[in-house]
């Protein structure tokens, strides 16, 4: 190879770099859809609890694998709460628990604090 293919070369395999580089960069950072909001309704006797992901991602700053991954709070599957998700649970620090301990959020055994996640119908 001459002076010139192997400076071409060089320069091509420089340019590829460049271009995956950017590429990998773009892609970490795009930004995951935040998924709609929803309501458990299985609360009776009281109201039922509305949750937001934009509440939670957006404004408390939180990142799906705090729910998401292990240990496993929440599956990610619509509407798939599990039937141990009963307050006894939350106040045992299990679901919904695990931050609404009074220490990270509100705590779940409050009981002023019911009408925060409870609303009327």
């Amino acid at each position: 190879m001459n002076f010139k293919q192997v400076s071409f070369l060089g320069g091509l395999m420089a340019f590829a770099v460049i271009v995956l580089w950017l590429g990998q960069n773009f892609a970490v950072g795009a930004e995951i859809p935040v998924p709609p909001d929803f309501s458990y309704e299985d609360t009776k006797p009281l109201g039922p609890v509305p949750f937001s992901h934009k509440f939670h991602v957006t404004e408390k700053k939180q990142q799906c694998p705090d729910c998401h991954t292990k240990p496993k709070l929440f599956e990610m599957k619509k509407l798939a709460a599990s039937p141990k998700m009963k307050m006894a649970n939350l106040n045992e620090g299990q679901f919904c628990g695990n931050c609404h301990n009074g220490k990270k959020a509100f705590a779940t055994k409050e009981a002023k604090d019911c009408a925060r996640c409870h609303v009327k119908k």
